[in-house]
């Protein structure tokens, strides 16, 4: 059995198993590597040398290809021995390739509440900006969760709604503070037109599109002016809601069911940025009181 001929097999499986179309495309995408590499190999003929082919045809998908590339070489293996297929060798132990963790990036809470502050609230654009903001940091939405959302969504009582996961497509819970009710509030109060959406743009529901271009109109120039040296962008305020949970030393668990993470090494490794200030202090504090 040659290796392209287990390719629409294993995503069938996938497809039985439950995983979503976001994971088989992006499955598919990560089998070209595969596919340049070793499509025409029998399976019985494959070696632990041939991970290298793998790697090389795995390096034009960018920083992370290579590790993807094993990843998913790795799956299509562990798919084929539980179908029955022998494995020359043992496929766990294919390394996978380390790739460098990119720093996270997050704004500190006097970095965000500056730039919050510096929006100009004497325009509309403006207004919904601040609260369209406000209300990403205060639940941790994703910014294609938050603009679908129509105003009866909101339990205004339990200071909570219920969203559309984009990536898995699941009902969920998120949370509301007070502060961002408020903002909310304000802004509602000022709508005259009468679409259900919470977001919109002259009447009409704010799109992808047009949430990043009131952004690009509100925040470089700010960050700039404040001397923030930090990409500010919708998901910079989902990063900044988790890395404040964890800074505040809620349990990682809880953090990870508030992002919606399925995984706890997720949340820490994507999404968790660290502050060396406040990693000296707290060294600083817990040691010299441990060791009088």
């Amino acid at each position: 059995m040659k290796i392209k001929d287990s390719f629409e097999p294993f995503f069938l499986w996938q497809e039985k198993m439950g995983m979503t179309p976001k994971t088989i495309k992006n499955d598919r995408y990560y089998l070209r590597a595969i596919a340049n590499s070793l499509q025409d190999v029998e399976v019985m003929d494959l070696k632990k040398t041939d991970i290298s082919k793998v790697i090389a045809a795995a390096s034009k998908y960018g920083k992370y290809g290579p590790q993807r590339g094993v990843v998913m070489l790795r799956k299509l293996l562990r798919y084929l021995q539980a179908s029955g297929q022998p494995i020359p060798f043992r496929w766990q132990g294919l390394k996978i390739p380390s790739v460098s963790r990119k720093k996270v990036e997050y704004l500190t809470e006097d970095e965000l509440e500056r730039v919050l502050n510096a929006i100009d609230l004497t325009i509309p654009s403006g207004l919904r900006t601040r609260v369209l903001l406000e209300i990403l940091y205060a639940t941790g939405m994703r910014i294609g969760e938050a603009i679908s959302m129509d105003k009866n969504d909101i339990d205004w009582d339990n200071k909570e709604a219920v969203v559309v996961n984009v990536k898995s497509k699941e009902l969920e819970k998120v949370y509301f503070t007070d502060r961002s009710l408020h903002w909310l509030k304000r802004y509602l109060a000022g709508r005259t037109d009468r679409s259900p959406a919470l977001f919109v743009s002259n009447g009409i529901r704010l799109t992808r599109n047009g949430s990043h271009g009131c952004l690009r109109r509100h925040l470089p120039g700010i960050a700039v002016s404040l001397g923030i040296k930090k990409r500010i962008n919708h998901h910079i305020f989902r990063k900044t809601f988790v890395t404040h949970l964890v800074q505040r030393q809620a349990d990682i668990m809880v953090v990870k069911d508030l992002a919606r993470h399925r995984s706890e090494r997720t949340t820490l490794l994507n999404y968790t940025g660290v502050d060396k200030k406040r990693s000296k202090a707290l060294h600083a504090k817990i040691m010299n009181d441990l060791l009088g």
